[in-house]
């Protein structure tokens, strides 16, 4: 062997390992992939720079029409159009479950002629995405004479199986994500219909639950949080007194002063509330922050006597809007104490009872911003 084809296998050698690593980083890339857009994005540009075509589209049947979808190519080609599966080279290639190979398309009558005059092409190559069960095709195509290798032909279909794979996946993912969506209206709209079951024993405190999620919810929102943290404050004040569906309802609409008895049995409803929800694997999260809603950071709530850091952030939070609320309305043994009372127990007890971000976020909203807790 001498040195010329030394060479010449040295660079065919080192070719198909970069070839290979493209192929690989795609690979992952799509892999990773979210939605059909990214998916498409990655492998029209990755045909085109592993074929060393001109142009490349993606196709995606549309029933009895091919789709191109999208295109990355020298010039423009049909990005945006639909053409009849039978008169169109991507739908014979999807119809009969193979890849079509072509190096002069005005010799071959699977060629619409017509639809071609017009573009830069002269040679394609098209392979489905889904063999099996063609969903799509993926065509390149060049400007000059070109007969695809079979080494192209391997590239493309390689593309075409991962992208077939990483389109099931996101497919996978919408259904999951729509019917945990289901899932999730369907605890909410329960847990709106257990907070209506105590506020109708507990005439006084009707609507109390909802006004408190929602100064909860905002509090969260202004101190930045992620809106699945958010959402977990909101559903945990729905129904943060839903304990108190054990306590006998006189007790919750007495007039009068309360005796310790009387004031111990309410004492009960966070792990009243806990109990009911913590065997329900979804509503854990929620029951643990209605365990803690009474719990001040210098240690003086209950049940448990938890400090700071111990005590949950969305229960924190919860806290401050339990007591802020309460003040502001009405109650069997006294009226409503107003907005400015209410900020003055959260200003005076900052840092000692509830927490200091917490107060300022709420006196904020309040104060500053006009915010109005939605009846």
């Amino acid at each position: 062997m001498d040195n010329m084809q030394i060479q010449e296998n040295s660079l065919t050698i080192y070719s198909y390992i970069q070839i290979m690593e493209r192929l690989l980083h795609v690979v992952q890339e799509l892999s990773a992939a979210r939605d059909l857009d990214t998916v498409m994005d990655i492998v029209r540009h990755s045909a085109r720079a592993l074929t060393g075509s001109d142009g490349v589209t993606f196709v995606l049947r549309d029933n009895e029409f091919c789709y191109y979808a999208q295109e990355d190519a020298i010039s423009p080609l049909w990005s945006g159009s639909r053409f009849p599966m039978k008169i169109c080279i991507s739908g014979w290639v999807m119809l009969n479950r193979e890849p079509a190979i072509i190096e002069d398309i005005y010799t071959d009558s699977r060629i619409p002629i017509d639809a071609y005059k017009k573009t830069f092409v002269k040679s394609l190559a098209v392979v489905p995405i889904k063999t099996n069960d063609p969903i799509g095709a993926i065509g390149c195509y060049w400007a000059e004479r070109h007969y695809a290798t079979s080494e192209q032909i391997k590239v493309l279909q390689v593309l075409a199986d991962t992208a077939a794979i990483a389109m099931d996946n996101i497919n996978y993912q919408n259904i999951i994500a729509a019917k945990a969506q289901e899932l999730e209206k369907a605890i909410d709209d329960t847990l709106q219909a257990v907070a209506k079951m105590v506020e109708q024993k507990d005439p006084y405190t009707a609507g109390h639950q909802r006004r408190v999620a929602m100064l909860g919810l905002a509090i969260a929102e202004e101190m930045g949080w992620s809106p699945e943290r958010c959402n977990g404050v909101f559903r945990a004040g729905i129904v943060h007194d839903i304990g108190k569906i054990g306590v006998p309802g006189e007790l919750l609409s007495k007039s009068s002063r309360l005796t310790l008895f009387e004031f111990a049995l309410i004492k009960t409803h966070p792990e009243a509330g806990f109990a009911i929800l913590r065997d329900i694997p979804l509503l854990l999260p929620t029951a643990q922050i209605i365990l803690q809603h009474h719990e001040r950071i210098n240690g003086s709530g209950y049940p448990y006597g938890l400090k700071n850091d111990e005590i949950l952030s969305e229960a924190q939070i919860l806290a401050a809007a339990d007591v802020f609320e309460s003040m502001i309305s009405h109650r069997p043994y006294r009226p409503a104490l107003g907005v400015d009372a209410a900020i003055e127990e959260l200003v005076a007890n900052r840092g000692i009872l509830y927490s200091p971000d917490v107060v300022d976020t709420a006196v904020h909203l309040v104060r500053d911003k006009n915010y109005q807790i939605p009846e």
